[in-house]
């Protein structure tokens, strides 16, 4: 009977034990894993957009840089997909709205990639060429992929409307943070709206909480000196309190600050309705323009692969010369 009971004892630890092993498992495989920004892919065929990738290349933001980008894009997910897929639907989209001509005689899809050390991504740069190349070759279209890596992060961020006076003296992260801020903020307004959020907020900055800027240099001359190992604990911990003082005072000009650009947000969201009601009616009929022209290339390239095949490995070779 004792026997029996130690025997049952232990197969409840072992479950338990099983049953721990598992539900560690599921969370490490399906909780949400935090996102760190990592380098900008902007992709150009006239469509002009960039990607906000994070530290496994995977999308995080979207940004258009042009209507046609907006037009295009606006109502896909890319949140979530690798750099070379996101790459991929973007030429497969781009092709199926006529903005890469489907009978082309040589397009080229230039992709830059700004990252804090490009020679990190020369992998990423091979699979980036060769997803999109593959969609070309598998359709018959005499068009090519080149990927220039790059560490001009400061210019690609101002692409989004970030003032060159906001990048100076920030590291090559905090420029990333503050792209990955600017694109959570500006998600959702349409592009000609865009700069009106960013004179709001810049207004706000230099007018109604310029104290803000005096409060931070306060906040890091206060930690600055009680940082210091030479001075007495009596005096650090006065410093202290002012820092305490100064750090709530600034936590509540922010909270107001944050306030008053969401509701701005809000407003211009509303507004950009209209303008996506706009650009979905234009991207569908470029795509009923253009749904007769690639069943007549499919049709084309079924019968005359071999030679379209050669000119797409000519047009290859002089994107590499």
């Amino acid at each position: 009977m004792e026997k029996n009971k130690k025997n049952i004892g232990k197969i409840i630890a072992l479950v338990i034990s099983l049953v721990v092993i598992l539900t560690a498992t599921l969370l490490i495989i399906f909780l949400p894993k935090n996102q760190e920004p990592k380098a900008v892919m902007e992709l150009n065929v006239n469509p002009n957009v960039q990607f906000l990738l994070d530290q496994n290349n995977k999308v995080m933001a979207v940004n258009y840089l042009n209507d046609d980008a907006q037009t295009l894009l606006k109502d896909i997910n890319f949140n979530g997909k690798s750099a070379e897929q996101a790459a991929q639907l973007f030429v497969k989209l781009s092709t199926e709205a006529g903005f890469i001509e489907i009978s082309t005689s040589g397009t080229r899809v230039d992709i830059t990639i700004s990252c804090e050390q490009p020679e990190n991504l020369t992998e990423l740069k091979n699979k980036i060429v060769e997803k999109i190349n593959y969609y070309f070759d598998e359709n018959g279209i005499i068009a090519g992929a080149v990927v220039n890596i790059t560490n001009n992060i400061d210019e690609a961020i101002q692409k989004i409307g970030i003032l060159a006076k906001d990048t100076i003296n920030k590291t090559q992260q905090e420029l990333l943070e503050l792209y990955n801020k600017t694109s959570k903020d500006i998600k959702d307004i349409a592009l000609c709206f865009q700069n009106e959020l960013m004179t709001f907020i810049q207004d706000l900055k230099d007018n109604t909480f310029s104290d803000l800027t005096k409060l931070e240099q306060t906040i890091d001359d206060l930690i600055e000196q009680i940082e210091k190992s030479n001075i007495a604990d009596e005096i650090k911990q006065e410093l202290q309190k002012q820092l305490d003082t100064i750090k709530k005072e600034y936590n509540n000009r922010m909270e107001e600050f944050n306030k008053y650009i969401q509701q701005k947000i809000d407003e211009l969201k509303e507004k950009s309705e209209e303008i996506y009601n706009q650009a979905r009616e234009q991207l569908r009929q470029h795509k009923q323009n253009c749904k007769q022209l690639i069943e007549e290339h499919k049709e084309y390239f079924k019968n005359h692969r071999e030679a379209v095949q050669n000119a797409i490995n000519a047009y290859r070779e002089s994107l590499v010369a």
